[in-house]
């Protein structure tokens, strides 16, 4: 999923981020492409065999 100069200027504008000259966001893309790509590859992960470490664990041998 690329995002255009225009749809970051937008995003930049609604969060009130910083202002970017245009020299400025042809240089920053590149990068945000390659991060999209890399969280597209994390969600095509299979983790159905791996357990959460957020689940509750029982205590084992201790007082309840």
């Amino acid at each position: 999923m690329a995002l255009s100069t225009d749809t970051l200027k937008a995003m930049i504008r609604d969060y009130y981020g910083l202002n970017l000259s245009d020299e400025e966001f042809e240089r920053v893309l590149p990068e945000l492409d390659l991060y999209l790509a890399e969280a597209e590859r994390l969600r095509e992960l299979d983790l159905s065999d791996v357990m959460s470490a957020r689940l509750l664990r029982a205590h084992e041998g201790g007082n309840a």
